[in-house]
């Protein structure tokens, strides 16, 4: 019999459709089903205990942005003259986010504006595209590259991958692991469209020198892509409570574009990021357009096609019901959480937190193998996201760690998990193999990873064997 999937929970709890149904089930009856499931999955994160991924955690804003979503599910964005709201909707969201973004430095010498996409790898795709385009049709590049960080996400190798540009990658500094600037400056060439700087990484929270990225930019008359899908919403937030927050928006004349996902920090619902142009010209590159079509012409802002209105309008609800104060409010809370457990990091010895992080943090040991702490942390119900290269877990603080109690039983579990890290139960981590600890650069393990990573895969989109 085949092995079961840890992804097919459900096989023995209700019947596995292998075709379409002959007859439709009561509509209650499919929503208990689903009611069920997801209780069952909110528990999980609502402890506090998820590192990232569920960003308010608020089940009243969640029901408020159902309710904005439900008025306009069912419309399709793309059709303007029977949906004007769409075009309100989109143009305020771009708007508040460019005044988060201070956009009003580029004025004007520039025309700000930006495009809501579906997510963070959309809008680094759509920047990459963006790029590859002004060089082509402007510089007359025709075999584009883009130096990015090696903490960079790897949505910009996607992108690469998808529209033919070379990728270099830059080290960075191992202590402050930001990008190594001068291995930047030294890798620019005739056929370089952008440079990449990240505010901040994912990895470990760190933000990369984006005003020397910025100089270099201008010094070389070339694009620079700010990836701030992780901290674009939270990060102005914590310059403004008086945080040491290091610039990187357009105030930087370099700043060609900016990420900033408003399905993490700003609260949306999921599928919603704005991709932010220091002007129109390099947005205009994005356009795709056919006149002769027999269909019609057509125009299409960006990557996607049809896109659901109720994206748009929930997005909207959420940062209008929110405004500064509220995100002030949250940013706040989460800033002081997640300084609070630093300290608590640090204060163990054999513990040591990667570079100089605000609200998202990485931290690895230098005596012990860091997923031993990993498995005992599970056993108490934490799930931080593994690292390797080096090895290491990433706490990203969201609202649901400022909630009380969180940070009291991060500092219990952490003792604890020391002590037993220090003295682990068994030579080898059971997480190792999934989250990190192989050797880098080996292709025996190279293809051993890939064949794992294939069949994870195809089991989250697969039924399970029969």
């Amino acid at each position: 019999m085949p092995k079961k999937s840890p992804h097919h929970r459900y096989a023995d709890r209700y019947p596995v459709l292998r075709k379409m149904p002959d007859a439709g089930r009561p509509r209650t009856e499919v929503l208990d089903e689903l009611k069920d499931m997801a209780t069952e999955e909110d528990a999980f994160w609502q402890t506090g205990r998820c590192s990232g991924t569920m960003y308010c955690g608020d089940m009243p804003h969640y029901g408020y942005l159902k309710e904005a979503f439900g008025l306009y599910g069912h419309v399709n964005a793309l059709q303007r003259d029977m949906c004007p709201s769409q075009t309100r909707f989109e143009g305020e969201i771009i708007a508040m986010t460019l005044d988060m973004l201070n956009a009003d430095a580029a004025r004007p010498d520039a025309q700000p504006c930006g495009s809501v996409t579906s997510g963070g790898t959309e809008s680094i795709l759509s920047a990459v595209l963006a790029y590859r385009e002004h060089g082509r049709n402007e510089r007359g590049i025709t075999d584009p590259q883009m130096i990015l960080p090696e903490t960079a996400h790897v949505a910009f190798e996607k992108g690469a991958h998808l529209f033919g540009l070379e990728v270099i990658h830059a080290p960075v500094d191992p202590k402050t692991t930001l990008v190594d600037v001068d291995f930047v400056r030294d890798h620019i060439s005739p056929r370089t469209v952008a440079l990449v700087g990240s505010a901040c990484n994912y990895g470990y929270g760190t933000i990369d020198s984006i005003t020397e990225l910025s100089d270099l930019a201008l010094e070389h008359g070339v694009g620079l892509h700010v990836d701030a899908c992780l901290g674009g919403f939270i990060l102005p937030w914590g310059e403004a409570l008086g945080y040491e927050i290091p610039r990187f928006d357009f105030r930087l004349p370099g700043v060609t574009t900016i990420s900033a996902d408003s399905h993490k920090y700003g609260y949306a619902p999921k599928g919603s990021s704005v991709l932010a142009f220091r002007d129109r010209a390099l947005r205009e590159q994005l356009y795709f357009m056919r006149q002769e079509w027999s269909g019609g012409k057509y125009i299409s802002p960006g990557i996607a096609g049809s896109r659901s209105g109720g994206i748009l309008a929930a997005t909207w609800a959420a940062m209008v019901s929110l405004g500064r104060d509220g995100y002030l409010r949250y940013a706040k809370k989460i800033f002081e959480t997640s300084f609070a457990m630093q300290d608590l990091v640090r204060s163990h010895a054999a513990l040591r937190i990667l570079g100089d992080p605000t609200f998202c943090f990485s931290f690895l040991s230098d005596e012990f193998d860091i997923y031993h702490l990993n498995d005992f942390m599970r056993q108490r119900g934490w799930r931080f996201n593994g690292q390797q290269h080096p090895n290491a877990l990433h706490m990203c603080v969201t609202r649901p760690q400022t909630q009380p109690g969180v940070v009291e039983a991060f500092a219990e579990d952490l003792d604890a998990g020391v002590a037993y890290a220090e003295k682990p139960a068994s030579e080898t981590p059971r997480t190792g193999g999934m989250y990190g600890g192989q050797p880098k650069g080996v292709p025996e393990v190279q293809q051993a990873v890939r064949t794992i990573m294939v069949n994870m895969l195809d089991a989250c989109q697969d039924v399970p064997p029969e």
